[in-house]
């Protein structure tokens, strides 16, 4: 498997993760901060806050490459 294939898992099981904790809130939103890391790769931080179940909730993905 080649691993951009697994980036696009991960990607993909953030987003549903992200999907039903947020059908469980309420319909709350997440917040998306994509970022870059000097050196190679990067991520995607994913955060609720002040929803009517939880009060924060993070869902966060990195790829990181390098030294």
């Amino acid at each position: 498997m080649e691993i951009e294939q697994v980036k696009s898992y991960l990607l993909q099981l953030q987003d549903n993760i992200c999907a039903e904790l947020a059908e469980e809130d309420g319909g709350s939103g997440f917040i998306t901060d994509e970022w870059q890391r000097p050196g190679g790769g990067g991520g995607r931080s994913r955060v609720l806050t002040e929803g009517a179940v939880f009060e924060r909730a993070g869902v966060n993905f990195s790829h990181v490459r390098g030294a």
